[in-house]
């Protein structure tokens, strides 16, 4: 089974699932599919999140992985 990670907003949080954007979508993301979370301080000091979900996951839920590298990300606080 194939993972993608997915740069994302978290926008809320549940016992059970996650609310992310990822720039053009908002989703509900259960917890039991995401296998990884990962957060980091972006160069401003915003907070950067990436969830790491099998592909089938962000396909059913229409997130999509940008074509961007961490650092274009960090230098611009995570925005997209």
């Amino acid at each position: 089974m194939s993972s993608l990670k997915i740069n994302v907003k978290v926008r809320g949080r549940t016992s059970l699932a996650m609310l992310v954007f990822d720039g053009q979508k908002e989703a509900w993301v259960p917890l039991s599919q995401i296998q990884e979370v990962i957060e980091e301080s972006g160069l401003f000091g915003d907070e950067v999140t990436a969830i790491v979900v099998p592909d089938w996951v962000a396909a059913e839920k229409g997130l999509q992985q940008l074509q961007q590298d961490d650092d274009t990300l960090d230098l611009f606080g995570g925005d997209v």
